[in-house]
């Protein structure tokens, strides 16, 4: 075998292992830093407590908007997810918060781009409700133009996903 053939091979195995390790870090390195990979919070360090909903009360207040084959996908209560407390640590986002309360509630959560954004909550995507329709949150009541993924959380906050159809 040829020093090429060596050195392909070589870099063909480090792929495969980083494509078989990625899934499990998150887990590994929040075990070895002992914190809950689960809710994000360090058992011994700076935690608090948020609280995160996902309402979809918007889209059913413009139900003539809304896509037929996504009705089903709203709940008549108008929440897709309760407010529900999380603890969580210092630095934690606001997507980190809705990623891992969806995650405990089995509701999917797809993002996309860099900084990541929300495309879809609980299969009700971006554009169901209208070109302009998507996903958008508040936190505290105000509506913030900065990325969930970038948007940290302090004690106390209240974060709320909701499903706008309009920008008005």
């Amino acid at each position: 075998m040829d020093k090429k053939t060596k050195r392909n091979i070589a870099i063909a195995v480090v792929f495969l292992v980083v494509l078989l390790i990625e899934p499990f870090w998150r887990p590994l390195m929040a075990t070895i830093q002992g914190e809950d990979a689960t809710s994000g919070s360090t058992p011994e360090g700076e935690s608090m407590v948020c609280t995160v909903g996902v309402s979809v009360q918007p889209a059913l207040d413009n139900i003539h908007m809304m896509k037929e084959e996504s009705l089903a996908l709203l709940p008549e209560n108008g929440w897709m997810l309760e407010p529900v407390e999380m603890t969580v640590s210092e630095g934690t986002t606001c997507l980190e918060v809705l990623q891992w309360a969806c995650q405990e509630a089995g509701i999917p959560v797809v993002t996309s781009g860099d900084p990541p954004f929300v495309e879809s909550i609980g299969g009700l995507n971006n554009g169901d409700g209208g070109d302009v329709s998507g996903w958008t949150y508040t936190l505290n009541g105000e509506q913030l133009m900065v990325s969930a993924a970038i948007q940290t959380v302090e004690a106390g906050d209240e974060v709320i996903f909701s499903f706008a159809c309009t920008w008005e």
